[in-house]
């Protein structure tokens, strides 16, 4: 069985300004990780996503501008969780705002990393908000804490396949 992440949230911005923080490393840096390297412009490119240490890749699946935008998580390159993973962002509009339907599916078990990772998603996805609409964000590592202090690793079962905990704050 496969679980997953879901999230929804308005941004009064068109769907061209979010695609945009979507897709160019300078604007992702905005929002997620200040540390993100790559190229998400076309399908085929790899992300990374940078947390101390520690590196998450994603490779570009699908772009539709304005539209839709699709990563995959590959096999070594990253938390072992999120091996095969996809990230999604369907974007819609209605009068007032652009919404943007987040999933990160494809998860083999839910587990207390997988739930951890929920509520680090939904504060990102609030960060590229603010980004949009404020003109700044908080990205990683000044975003919110979900925990206080060291964090994540092996407290939340979480490594990559080389044995390193899976990036987190110094507190």
């Amino acid at each position: 069985m496969s679980c997953g992440i879901n999230h929804q949230v308005g941004i009064k911005s068109s769907p061209e300004e979010i695609y945009k923080a979507l897709t160019e490393i300078e604007k992702l840096a905005q929002w997620w990780t200040t540390d993100t390297r790559g190229s998400g412009a076309k399908v085929g490119d790899t992300l990374e996503f940078w947390f101390d240490g520690f590196c998450q890749n994603f490779n570009v699946e699908e772009l539709q501008p304005g539209k839709r935008v699709a990563w995959k998580s590959p096999k070594d390159q990253g938390a072992d969780e999120w091996e095969d993973t996809e990230v999604t962002f369907d974007l819609s509009t209605d009068e007032k705002q652009t919404f943007i339907q987040f999933r990160h599916s494809g998860w083999r078990e839910s587990t207390d990393f997988q739930g951890h990772c929920s509520m680090r998603w939904a504060v990102f996805l609030l960060s590229l908000k603010d980004v949009l609409e404020r003109g700044k964000g908080r990205p990683y590592p000044y975003d919110l804490e979900v925990h206080h202090g060291e964090l994540v690793g092996e407290e939340m079962n979480c490594e990559t396949k080389n044995g390193t905990p899976y990036g987190s704050k110094k507190g």
